[in-house]
């Protein structure tokens, strides 16, 4: 599906779910290299940007949330700018992109503020809303990080947390690894645009790495603080282990002479106070004087 936004200077044409008739469209009134057109309808796997004649081909991936797998999936945006058109191309809407096209079809003060200053510009903004839409996975990445703490401190159930701690990981991971391969790229964009576009552009698009680059902070300490609450919770879950494993293996202890010696007098054999008229207490006090007996041994060595 093709939409096309224009004003009087360039051109913006979004290509949403490519077909083989909007790569004869593209060809026909955009002269685009093959090497391009050829990378618009199969998927690619890595971000990247290239520089041609006059124009710039660059491809991105935005971190989207998979309800089903409950981690981050990559949706690839690849665009094609010059000085005289700026080209979107998608297979699914993607939130940033889908929000300035919004702002453009409906209010024309927004289309003019988007497009009065080119396709470069124009460029700057919508990788800029691409970006910005990772803070609120930052900030919901760092909500479960706090829950999560209370979680561990206030003494809640630490295998829940375990999995609960697994889970935002693999969404972590997910992200990053969807996010971190743009930061070469975005330092390339931002040298090639000089040869494109004005020189008042590169500021713009150097704002794009420093952009990134604080990404790239939150989501390294979010990880760190992570990795730290794994830790302290394995610790824990790892000394409740111990404690119980302790005290099974106390009452062991207690138990095992207990019922050897029970076991003794239950031998068919001639054996002491068998024929006496009170041997079954006398048996069970000695079995209970030898329990209190050890109990006071463990509390002395502070097994116990």
């Amino acid at each position: 599906m093709i939409q096309i936004i224009e004003n009087k200077h360039f051109k913006w044409v979004d290509i949403k779910a490519p077909t083989e008739e909007d790569l004869k469209f593209l060809n026909k009134d955009f002269k685009l290299h093959p090497l391009v057109l050829k990378q618009l309808l199969p998927r690619v796997d890595f971000p990247k940007v290239e520089k041609f004649d006059n124009y710039l081909f660059l491809v991105l991936f935005y971190p989207s949330f998979d309800t089903k797998t409950n981690s981050a999936m990559p949706l690839e945006l690849d665009i094609i700018v010059s000085k005289k058109y700026i080209i979107t191309n998608h297979y699914k809407d993607i939130v940033p992109l889908k929000f300035v096209l919004d702002e453009c079809n409906l209010y024309e003060d927004k289309k003019e503020d988007y497009m009065k200053d080119g396709p470069g510009l124009l460029t700057y903004y919508i990788v800029r809303k691409f970006l910005t839409a990772s803070f609120p996975k930052l900030s919901t990445i760092k909500d479960t990080i706090t829950t999560i703490e209370h979680s561990i401190y206030n003494k809640s159930d630490y295998t829940k947390t375990v999995i609960k701690i697994a889970e935002l990981q693999r969404d972590l991971i997910g992200f990053q690894k969807i996010i971190e391969p743009h930061k070469l790229v975005l330092a390339n964009l931002a040298e090639m645009t000089r040869d494109i576009f004005d020189k008042k552009t590169e500021p713009y698009f150097r704002h794009l790495v420093n952009l990134y680059n604080h990404i790239e902070n939150i989501a390294q300490s979010n990880e760190k603080t992570l990795n730290s609450l794994d830790t302290s919770n394995q610790s824990l879950l790892n000394t409740r282990t111990n404690e119980i494993i302790k005290v099974l293996t106390i009452f062991s202890v207690i138990v095992f002479p207990l019922t050897l010696f029970a076991s003794l007098f239950g031998m068919n054999t001639s054996l002491p106070l068998v024929k006496h008229e009170h041997s079954f207490w006398i048996v069970l006090g000695i079995m209970a004087v030898g329990a209190f007996l050890m109990l006071g041994i463990f509390r002395t060595k502070k097994w116990i």
